[in-house]
């Protein structure tokens, strides 16, 4: 079964949108990532002033080892680099295809899925609740869960 060209237009539309929401929640976790990593290492660095507690560099050194860690383990960076770069592929897909009929449109979408980055699951109906406030058929929106809503909102 062939869609029509506006449906297919929407898959597009809803699969920029997902690539625009992981990319920014990859960016926040980076920038939450790195922001405490330097306060742990501060906090490290306390340990050379005398009137510190203990505690203070302890934890520090727990919070730079572990966020630091994170962040080379997991490299958020690069995967909201790789989202960016599908979603302006989508982006110039929803450009280049004015006037294709819905088979060729079909075909070029098939085409820009092949190489698309991996995916935050959370954030499939919070990217098809854009989309669908995007064209006016709000009625259409799926409830979030409380997780879903969470990431709506950091991302």
């Amino acid at each position: 079964m062939t869609n029509s060209v506006e449906q297919l237009r929407s898959e597009a539309r809803y699969a920029e949108r997902l690539c625009h929401r992981t990319a920014r929640l990859y960016r926040r976790a980076q920038t939450i990532g790195t922001f405490l990593t330097i306060v742990g290492g501060s906090g490290t660095l306390a340990a050379l002033v005398h009137d510190v507690p203990g505690w203070i560099p302890s934890l520090g050194a727990i919070l730079m080892a572990v966020f630091g860690a994170a962040m080379i383990a997991i490299r958020p960076g690069d995967k909201a680099a790789a989202n960016e770069s599908d979603a302006k592929r989508y982006s110039a897909l929803l450009a280049s295809t004015v006037g294709f009929s819905a088979e060729d449109f079909e075909r070029a979408l098939e085409l820009a899925r092949q190489s698309d980055a991996a995916e935050v699951e959370g954030l499939r109906n919070v990217a098809y609740n854009d989309v669908v406030r995007e064209i006016g058929a709000e009625s259409a929106a799926v409830e979030l869960s409380r997780t879903e809503r969470f990431l709506a909102l950091v991302a």
